[in-house]
């Protein structure tokens, strides 16, 4: 996809490169104020970037792709992000960038203005018709994962995960749980409203009891935060929406004198590096991580490669790991 260039914004205002170069780099004291506004104008109608920063970064055949994420301190993102920079090509540099969930247009923008020939998006997006305009606007190709649902505007990869809710309550059912509790975030994106739908469905299939929903934040400290409520709530069985939110649960009962999985269960959903090495061992719901990351980068490098219209929607299955935190239940 062809980027807007400094002589397209020339051509589009009538006036020369220098004229242009030199506006741009707040030089425009010896040209008159009709002129400066006339390049300015036509800067934001071409939606023009001056692409200092990636100009620095890398070479002129090189391509540089931003990707959006929630955050580093999880070990899903942190195993996508190593799993993207091992497999990118030699003609591609990644920027990784964080934000919170109220700026996620502004990191959008800081990216653009950073000079990204594309984007990975691994955030819920808010408005995804304002998003897809202004990206088209500054022909940046750009494809998300699953937070967001598919509005069909762009490539998305996804994983199955009202399946991945179905595996982790048909588990506990089967272990012969029907007192669940289900410790969720408090605002759900589009990937973790699919968990929890799929498991409470699952649940009513049974007939099993509706589980107790459980609002935390959706990490570790999260997990420990929750933990007077969970033993409130007398659960048999705990099915965390993440990992990270297991773990937190795992130790704060453990500070209460509470067993896993003597006492109580817990399933997590995931499937990080470190789940296999708790003691006791999580049982999870696993996502493909790496395989979410390597499409991912397929996938954008393919849209800048190629420039063609067709849409792909990567889907990839979960897989349920059992290890040691759930056992059946003893009456």
């Amino acid at each position: 996809m062809k980027k807007v260039s400094i002589k397209d914004v020339a051509k589009e205002a009538d006036v020369s490169l220098t004229t242009v170069s030199q506006i741009l780099n707040k030089k425009s004291n010896r040209f008159s104020e009709e002129t400066v506004n006339k390049v300015i104008a036509a800067k934001e109608r071409l939606g023009y970037f001056p692409n200092k920063n990636a100009q620095q970064l890398r070479g002129s055949q090189t391509k540089l792709i931003g990707v959006l994420l929630p955050n580093l301190t999880n070990p899903f993102f942190s195993t996508m992000m190593q799993t993207m920079d091992d497999h990118k090509p030699d003609d591609v540099d990644l920027f990784f960038l964080t934000t919170k969930e109220d700026k996620i247009e502004e990191g959008i923008m800081h990216l653009v203005e950073r000079g990204m020939d594309g984007l990975i998006i691994a955030q819920m997006i808010k408005n995804p018709s304002r998003l897809n305009q202004y990206l088209l606007n500054h022909n940046i190709p750009y494809i998300v994962l699953d937070q967001s649902d598919d509005h069909g505007f762009t490539d998305i990869v996804k994983t199955n995960e009202r399946n991945g809710g179905e595996l982790a309550a048909a588990h506990l059912i089967d272990y012969g749980h029907t007192y669940i509790s289900i410790i969720q975030p408090h605002n759900l994106t589009s990937n973790m409203k699919a968990r929890t739908d799929g498991f409470i469905k699952y649940c009513e299939m049974h007939e099993i009891p509706s589980p107790i929903i459980i609002e935390t934040p959706l990490n570790k400290e999260g997990g420990f935060a929750v933990i007077d409520d969970i033993i409130k709530s007398k659960s048999s069985a705990i099915f965390a929406t993440n990992d990270e939110m297991a773990i937190g649960i795992m130790r704060g009962l453990a500070d209460k004198g509470f067993h896993v999985p003597n006492d109580i269960s817990v399933i997590g959903f995931d499937n990080i590096d470190i789940a296999k090495y708790l003691v006791p061992s999580l049982t999870t719901v696993a996502q493909p991580i790496k395989e979410i990351g390597e499409a991912a980068l397929a996938l954008i490098t393919h849209k800048l490669n190629q420039n063609d219209a067709v849409l792909h929607n990567v889907a990839l299955h979960n897989e349920l790991i059992i290890r040691e935190t759930t056992q059946h239940f003893k009456k």
